[in-house]
């Protein structure tokens, strides 16, 4: 049986676990070692995924098949008519399913104030980039966004609600 469900703290090692998979799956090959293990580290320890899931302010979703997180969606509202995606993954054996789609879907439906919404995305990431453009993003503009020292380029996505 599959459902979307709100993420609690009670999810932290097994959304860990998710992210972790995910993650050396899309950027291995794609950034440094350092980055990518200063994001495991400390991006996604334990107590920063907490400090996110305890935000009452804070959206984490996931997608469970057979009782295991196997996607997971993360956004907050960044200004009153203004929603970001902080994260969203899909495990690699369950992507081009319809998870990604359902999990942005419950993310914006989260915020229904929100009239626009944006996302940075790792350049080179085509999977990433692909989806959300396919999920009505364009990119206008670029940024960089420091790790470790190093700054990694990314794609600033954009979509219009129309609310």
């Amino acid at each position: 049986m599959s459902e979307l469900r709100r993420l609690s703290a009670k999810d932290v090692e097994e959304l860990r676990v998710l992210l972790r998979v995910c993650w050396l799956d899309t950027y291995t090959g794609l950034l440094s070692d350092s980055v990518i293990q200063t994001t495991l580290n400390v991006w996604q320890s334990r107590e920063s995924l907490l400090r996110g899931l305890r935000n009452p302010r804070a959206y984490y979703a996931g997608w469970v098949d057979g009782g295991r997180i196997v996607g997971m969606v993360s956004a907050g509202m960044i200004d009153p008519t203004k929603m970001k995606v902080f994260q969203m993954y899909v495990l690699p054996s369950h992507q081009r399913k319809g998870i990604g789609s359902r999990l942005m879907d419950s993310a914006v439906q989260h915020f229904p104030q929100a009239r626009s919404a944006t996302l940075e995305v790792t350049e080179g990431n085509a999977k990433g980039i692909s989806f959300y453009r396919k999920y009505g993003f364009d990119y206008p503009g670029t940024t960089l966004v420091e790790i470790d020292g190093e700054r990694v380029p990314c794609l600033v996505g954009k979509m219009d609600l129309h609310r």
